[in-house]
């Protein structure tokens, strides 16, 4: 049985008061010490500490929370079942650009265009079931943006659900800056492909119509022998230009004969129009590579052997390409006059299309060169 307190007289009381008077302020540091009496003051007091901690915890766990919601990039809103506006973070002020009191209590769907919204929001409190969609936001100055959105359920009782609002601006700036490159890709191998069809094809063709005019008219059998000769292997050099051109446009050999096979066809084929050498290792091991992964790599391969071509007279090339269960590592290098830091990192010479390449098969990229000390690629993709 308890002992009877004096409340007046008892200087635990006192202590009792200032420690609850520092908890309304919100400080939970101070704990409460329990006498040896073990009476009913020390019960009250053992609960009032055991409160601190409790309000403590929450109190962390609140600012965390408070502090993660604002600092988040992506604006975060909570809505209510009719859509109205309770709560938001500061990324979502941003991205409206206006006050925060011209927000608060306002509906969502008078800055996010989408006409069934409450429809949806109620069909997602029932399901339980998370929505995703895109749209778009209009701020402050009438400016639309792509938005991308998830809306959640948060709390059932209340019917809250969070809308996580991704801004979509820059990853359609990215896609168009692709679609960009791709399109500058596909007219510059139209033109050089009209240009070798004009330069060498077109010069050749006006060759032979001469050629055959001319063996038409001729009557001394001995100069029309010469002449059907001489068009005999202009039109056996007009079969290689072609085949040549068709190479550059669509390798059959690598769906038919595979990657590695394809290289050296490529190699051979430079080397005895250039004269550039070229030193060729293929590990290609078990691993048979999808036709899109396979056609990607030769693609960075001849856009790395046709810019060293061009650009870095170079007299020799290196290939080595590595393949195993999970990875595929392609090393090259020429010994060519090199970049300088600026030229590098320049958009143009070929490297945007291979970024463009081994980004689509999420792969790394790592360029090296120094001025008149070649350059070098190293590529890795994961299979």
């Amino acid at each position: 049985m308890h002992t009877p307190i004096n409340f007046e007289l008892d200087e635990r009381f006192l202590s009792l008061e200032d420690t609850l008077l520092a908890y309304s302020h919100g400080d939970f540091s101070k704990k409460l010490v329990i006498s040896e009496n073990l009476d009913t003051l020390d019960s009250i007091m053992s609960g009032i500490n055991m409160l601190g901690e409790e309000l403590e915890e929450t109190t962390i766990k609140r600012d965390f929370f408070n502090s993660a919601f604002h600092s988040i990039t992506d604006s975060l809103v909570v809505i209510d079942s009719s859509g109205v506006i309770i709560d938001f973070n500061e990324s979502f002020v941003v991205l409206l650009e206006h006050k925060k009191e011209d927000i608060a209590k306002r509906n969502l769907t008078d800055f996010l265009k989408f006409k069934s919204f409450n429809k949806t929001i109620q069909l997602l409190n029932k399901q339980q079931k998370a929505i995703d969609f895109e749209s778009e936001i209009t701020n402050s100055s009438g400016k639309k943006i792509m938005v991308e959105c998830h809306v959640s359920v948060i709390d059932n009782n209340k019917c809250q659900s969070l809308v996580k609002i991704h801004d979509l601006t820059y990853k359609i700036q990215q896609e168009a800056g692709r679609i960009a490159t791709i399109i500058k890709t596909q007219e510059e191998e139209r033109n050089r492909v009209a240009s070798d069809l004009h330069d060498s094809i077109g010069q050749q063709i006006s060759a032979l119509k001469f050629y055959f005019d001319s063996i038409q008219k001729q009557k001394d059998d001995k100069l029309r022998a010469q002449l059907l000769k001489k068009t005999e292997a202009l039109i056996d050099n007009v079969s290689d230009e072609i085949r040549n051109i068709c190479f550059q446009l669509m390798p059959r050999s690598v769906e038919k004969f595979g990657l590695g096979q394809s290289i050296r066809q490529l190699a051979d084929l430079i080397q005895f129009s250039t004269g550039i050498k070229f030193d060729v290792k293929v590990n290609e091991g078990n691993r048979k590579l999808e036709s899109n992964v396979a056609m990607s790599v030769y693609r960075v391969i001849q856009e790395f052997v046709n810019n060293s071509i061009k650009h870095a007279k170079c007299k020799n090339l290196y290939i080595d390409l590595n393949i195993n269960a999970t990875t595929l590592s392609l090393n090259m290098r020429d010994d060519g006059i090199g970049f300088n830091s600026e030229t590098l990192t320049r958009r143009g010479n070929g490297l945007d299309n291979i970024n463009l390449r081994v980004k689509y098969l999420q792969g790394e990229i790592e360029f090296n060169s120094e001025k008149n000390n070649g350059v070098v690629l190293n590529i890795l993709i994961p299979l």
